[in-house]
């Protein structure tokens, strides 16, 4: 009975360890345009790291950028010749 708690344990840590690798790779597909964003702005590219705080951490970046006002100014609309 031993042997099957401790295979039961090393799939269970052996997925928490690819699920940890997953995350940290879709983390980074956030992080390096947002960081990106947040330098255009006018705010520290390292805010971006909040993405790895897991749901929370995107939702504070969310709402920086859009309730914030932004150090680099806004974009101007461009003017359209006819």
């Amino acid at each position: 009975m031993d042997n099957g708690w401790n295979t039961l344990v090393a799939w269970f840590f052996a997925f928490l360890g690819i699920i940890a690798v997953v995350y940290v790779i879709a983390a980074l597909l956030f992080i390096i345009p947002t960081w990106r964003i947040l330098r255009r702005a006018g705010f520290a590219g390292a805010l971006s790291l909040l993405h790895l705080v897991p749901v929370l951490g995107t939702l504070i970046v969310m709402a920086i950028l859009a309730f914030v006002t932004w150090p680099a100014g806004e974009a101007q609309p461009e003017q359209r010749s006819p």
